[in-house]
């Protein structure tokens, strides 16, 4: 392993558009280090970290998404499609049921374990309401000690699968070349760069506490799937955030082949507080991708 096979990584990247378009499938540093060792090239990663500082620019700049031009104002936080009625975009429900996986690395006993009643509570508690910065705070000191040897599940805030550590997992491989496709598919449609930011598995009764993401400013755009059809008087799946101008709490239903956009922002008075919570016994999948601000000209939206 070395820094200069990470570098010779990267300068092929360069070069490469093909493997450049790959790039944007990543998300997480196993995986780069993955892509690179089918690719022949060998590191670890303190040697990406190393190799980044080193090359300038880091990673091929073409994986990264341009900078939106600045938001039309708008009394709506979020967006809502079914992609199943939008032609353009058959393609990419085909492309789902190649990215909705359960990898066979994951212990789900210890996931099982990790599950904790009050915290699955705390999403029904309001960011504005009082008592709540003290709990966001005190399970945000309860991961501060966590090792490097603690298990996926430790993340009291985080009980679900990051799918893009399973690079060990088998049909990782398919999986990923997958996404590289669903990239492709979905920049076919919008005429832009994406990038994808997030690949989630929400086996039953999972949950993403309370967050704002306020570090990663920008358009977000979600996928969402399911293994069943849910009726419409199923509520136990939602997406929930609080409206940053009114404090409204809403609280959207989930539902398999869905599509949801909404702006991350950093000023502290435009914070974006959401949950997520799959309160039942069956499999969600939600795959994020970062998207320009121009998504607006290829999809039906109100804006006003």
């Amino acid at each position: 392993m070395s820094v200069d096979s990470c570098v010779a990584f990267f300068e092929e990247a360069k070069r490469n558009p093909e493997l450049r378009q790959t790039f944007k499938a990543i998300t997480d540093t196993r995986e780069l280090i993955a892509l690179g060792k089918r690719r022949g090239f060998t590191f670890d990663a303190q040697e990406v970290v190393a190799a980044s500082s080193m090359d300038g620019d880091g990673q091929p700049a073409a994986s990264a998404v341009a900078e939106p031009k600045p938001a039309t104002e708008s009394r709506l936080c979020h967006y809502e499609f079914s992609m199943s009625e939008i032609p353009e975009l058959r393609g990419a429900v085909e492309e789902l049921a190649n990215l909705t996986i359960k990898p066979s690395t994951v212990n789900l006993d210890l996931y099982g374990e990790a599950f904790r009643e009050d915290d699955l509570r705390w999403t029904d508690m309001s960011p504005a309401a009082p008592g709540f910065a003290a709990y966001y705070e005190e399970v945000m000191r309860s991961q501060q000690g966590a090792s490097t040897a603690s298990h996926e599940f430790s993340r009291r805030d985080f009980h679900l699968v990051n799918l893009d550590h399973h690079v060990n997992a088998p049909g990782y491989e398919a999986y990923f070349q997958a996404k590289t496709r669903m990239i492709s598919t979905l920049e076919a449609f919008f005429g832009e760069e994406l990038q994808f930011s997030g690949s989630m598995w929400y086996p039953p009764f999972s949950y993403r506490l309370w967050h704002t993401n306020e570090t990663q400013p920008g358009w977000r755009m979600y996928l969402i799937d399911f293994d069943e059809e849910i009726p419409e008087s199923d509520t136990a799946s939602f997406f929930r955030y609080m409206n940053p101008k009114t404090k409204e709490i809403v609280t959207l239903q989930d539902r398999p082949k869905l599509m949801r956009l909404f702006k991350i922002e950093q000023h502290k008075d435009k914070l974006f507080w959401h949950c997520i919570v799959n309160g039942a016994a069956r499999n969600r999948w939600s795959f994020g991708f970062a998207v320009p601000e121009s998504w607006m000209s290829k999809l039906p939206v109100i804006t006003r």
